[in-house]
């Protein structure tokens, strides 16, 4: 553990190498010098001279003062702050920590500890850095509201909270009723396990009246091949994302696993890839066929910059990193550009749902098609599985045998062709 007591600036001189080393413009770093700078002119106003968390805290309130009085816009006190957090974590560990802090959001305003709060019961569940992202919200959510009401946290009730379901919820936010039941499941339960004795329901019981499952329509073969036709693969950027989609229609990965599959993770000889879920962290190995293989090695050797990042798919510009970009603005693109049809809720998801689409229309068994996926039941192929209009209606029973003399379908049988095709008779 770095010794915390340390000279504040040659603390600065090495978070402004560490900045410089990360690949920044100078532009950028001349920003970070200039505050770095402030933080020492401040310390030297108070007789400091260390490092310490007090100091920090002064110029964060410091920080504050002028942004409230209009010294200083809130687009560069945020930034301050991420210099401060940044010294913080180069104090404390002796690295410095690149990542972006928790954003507020401009909507729901909480509390610093209601903002500590969200992130311990996130930590509390053992979910994916993607699940956390989209959950930070609600939870965020339903903490503002609690405050609008008088009550924090920790004196949150039963009332509170059904009334944050039954009023709030369907009012400001209806669209992600299941989502947000997850983060009463989550909220209540910790809060209850670390002393909270005001709520004593069990939410872990609510569930949805309607669990309706969407079934949205996969690309069809065509399709991807009209996206596949229309990137241009004489760029770097054209053979990465052409490499992507490929990828993502042969082995029906999720797009967050793609972007996690390091080097190391494809075994060429036995053409195939291994990779661990980011969403059910089980072991997945896909199967690789020959375009799809000669697709990520010209990207590989001919497009992909000389980096020591792992992962496989990288950025094109400096500094290079591993890509975490949304490959739903991937796919829009592509599909705008080959003339396919944008229907609502189609994403770059339904490259996976056209992977087991087509596996079950060709005949494989679902529950050899759902292992494949990766998914831990049957259960849960339903939404991904785009029925063929064509042998949903070979496998439909006939109306020969059923007696129907009134309605839409009364004499239909006698236009039906019989069981070996000829003409009913």
């Amino acid at each position: 553990m770095p010794n915390n007591e340390q000279e504040l600036t040659t603390l600065t001189e090495k978070l402004v190498n560490a900045v410089r080393e990360y690949g920044l413009v100078d532009a950028s770093i001349d920003e970070y010098q200039i505050t770095c700078n402030s933080i020492i002119r401040f310390a030297e106003n108070h007789g400091l001279k260390d490092y310490s968390q007090d100091l920090i805290a002064l110029y964060a309130n410091e920080i504050d003062k002028r942004v409230g009085s209009g010294e200083c816009c809130k687009e560069y006190g945020r930034f301050k702050r991420r210099v401060l957090r940044m010294l913080s974590s180069l104090a404390e560990t002796g690295e410095v920590d690149f990542s972006k802090a928790p954003s507020q959001s401009t909507k729901y305003h909480v509390s610093d500890d209601s903002l500590k709060l969200v992130e311990d019961i996130l930590n509390s569940q053992h979910i994916s850095e993607k699940t956390r992202s989209d959950l930070r919200a609600p939870i965020r959510h339903l903490f503002w509201y609690a405050e609008e009401h008088g009550k924090s946290p920790h004196t949150l009730d039963d009332e509170a909270v059904m009334m944050f379901i039954i009023d709030e919820i369907p009012r400001t936010n209806g669209g992600s009723t299941g989502r947000t039941l997850r983060c009463v499941k989550y909220v209540t339960e910790y809060l209850k396990e670390n002393g909270n004795t005001h709520i004593t329901h069990d939410y872990r019981k609510l569930t949805l009246k309607n669990d309706k499952r969407m079934i949205i329509p996969s690309f069809s073969e065509e399709e991807i091949k009209s996206m596949s036709e229309a990137i241009d693969t004489s760029t770097p950027l054209g053979k990465r994302d052409y490499a992507i989609i490929l990828m993502a229609y042969c082995t029906g990965l999720r797009g967050a696993d793609l972007l996690l599959i390091k080097l190391a993770d494809i075994d060429w000889k036995k053409e195939r890839v291994s990779v661990v879920q980011s969403k059910t962290h089980t072991p997945v190995v896909a199967a690789l066929n020959g375009a799809t293989l000669n697709a990520i090695a010209d990207y590989i050797l001919e497009a992909r910059p000389e980096c020591d990042v792992p992962e496989v798919f990288v950025t094109t510009r400096r500094p290079f990193r591993a890509l975490a970009c949304n490959l739903g603005q991937m796919i829009d693109k592509y599909c705008e550009k080959a003339g396919v049809k944008k229907i609502h809720f189609r994403a770059f998801h339904s490259l996976r749902r056209a992977f087991e689409t087509v596996m079950v229309s060709n005949g494989v068994p679902i529950e050899i098609a759902s292992q494949m996926m990766g998914h831990r039941g049957i259960s849960e192929d339903k939404p991904y599985i785009t029925h063929d209009k064509e042998k949903v209606a070979f496998v439909a029973l006939g109306f020969d045998d059923v007696p129907i003399r009134n309605g839409l379908y009364a004499g239909i049988g006698s236009h039906l062709p019989d069981q070996k095709g000829g003409d009913a008779q």
